[in-house]
């Protein structure tokens, strides 16, 4: 395998991992590990989430450099597991080198025959899923899947040769998830447009982008976790944005009718059950969108379900929200290093749905509506809670992330 081979697969495999929502750590980590297993010297990796600089010396004794402009085209998590597996496999010798640029190219390509309704239908089941969380009835749980559903829909018609097409594309899907059900609620006197709202936007919410500066500033990369922690923000703007943009305009043709969630007067274990059964098919609808391994969506989606139910029980036990957070996120974040550990697959994975359950979209939503309305105090203070709730969620992750490794070392040691 020449020097130029080995260049082209290790840009190629760093390429798949950044360009498909994986971990700048990770990028380094595997190409590292492949540079090693190919047995290059001195090989130095640098990544960043739009750039990633490979370095090498040949047999000549020269110094092989490569820069890649990363852009990040999707999320596809089974690419980032294959290379991963790939990475694995060629260190334990089980991959032959000549075998692996090919073996590349073919997870490049993975999930590319993807039928155009799978995106939508899955979004579907992930909103739809969330308004059964919220309180919703059957009319919310149809409208809300119905509107989460369109925001894979609405942004196929910007160009994708636009880079911000993602953003546009955001903010236009989370303008209709608000006009649509308030302007369905004016018409009709029916549904619980928060529950709607909240649950429509869950797909756009960055999920990925949060579980990502986490990993990354827990590691100590506070470039590449600030650059993560940015696109969240902008992100999480962008869907608040047009919410509120929306809202407004339903507001000014007269259209605004808004209703709140709605008490639940089902029993506590039934309440409990379906708690445990609608998150479960919120993460695994999530993992789905996101073309998670089949495995990571099953198993990711109970450690959600589980994280979540905790979350919930801690709440009716009168414990605060924050507390309740915590140790839901940790409990899940926990498992997932135990699963990921276990069928020797990235955490990350697990994570990004094992997490979403938990991630706050209903205060996301009512801080913004309040703010729309001109409550500043109040839509303040709840973009404030919301915040801590997600500063708890990350340092759950960062707990149990700590407390998974623990064990390993001793055995280790």
């Amino acid at each position: 395998m020449t020097s130029t081979t080995c260049m082209k697969a290790l840009c190629l495999a760093g390429r798949i991992i950044l360009e498909n929502g994986g971990e700048t750590y990770r990028a380094e980590d595997t190409v590292l590990r492949m540079a090693r297993a190919l047995g290059l010297n001195e090989p130095d990796v640098f990544a960043i989430p739009s750039g990633l600089f490979i370095s090498f010396t040949d047999e000549s004794g020269e110094q092989r450099t490569s820069i890649s402009r990363v852009y990040l085209s999707g999320t596809h998590l089974s690419r980032v597991n294959r290379v991963n597996e790939l990475s694995r496999a060629l260190s334990a010798g089980k991959l032959e080198p000549e075998k692996l640029l090919a073996e590349l190219q073919t997870a490049e390509r993975m999930g590319d025959g993807k039928a155009a309704w799978y995106a939508p239908l899955m979004a579907f089941l992930t909103s739809a899923a969330f308004a059964v969380m919220f309180g919703g009835g059957l009319l919310e749980i149809l409208l809300g899947g119905l509107c989460g559903g369109l925001t894979q829909v609405l942004p196929r018609v910007i160009p994708s040769r636009e880079r911000s097409a993602g953003m546009s594309g955001t903010l236009l899907s989370s303008v209709f998830c608000a006009f649509i059900p308030l302007t369905f609620r004016a018409l009709t006197g029916l549904c619980a447009t928060e529950v709607v709202i909240a649950s429509s936007i869950m797909p756009l919410v960055p999920g990925l982008s949060m579980t990502n500066a986490t990993q990354d500033i827990l590691r100590g990369d506070m470039v590449s976790g600030v650059a993560h922690c940015a696109r969240a923000v902008m992100i999480a703007a962008m869907v608040a944005g047009g919410a509120i943009v929306g809202t407004h305009l339903a507001s000014t043709i007269g259209l605004m009718a808004q209703a709140s969630m709605p008490v639940s007067t089902l029993p506590f274990w039934l309440q409990a059950v379906l708690a445990f059964i609608s998150s479960y098919f919120a993460g695994a609808g999530f993992g789905l969108l996101l073309s998670a391994p089949k495995k990571a969506v099953n198993w990711g989606g109970i450690l959600g379900a589980v994280g979540y139910t905790l979350y919930w029980l801690c709440m009716q036990a009168g414990m605060a929200e924050t507390a309740a957070m915590f140790l839901g996120a940790l409990a899940a974040a926990i498992g997932t290093q135990i699963a990921a550990r276990r069928f020797k697959m990235i955490a990350t994975v697990f994570v990004t749905i094992a997490i979403l359950p938990m991630v706050p979209g209903l205060g996301l939503y009512r801080a913004m509506s309040a703010l729309a309305q001109g409550q500043l105090a109040s839509g303040g203070a709840i973009a404030a809670h919301t915040m801590a709730l997600i500063v708890m969620i990350a340092l759950g992750i960062a707990m149990g992330s700590t407390l998974a490794v623990i064990p390993r070392r001793k055995g280790k040691s």
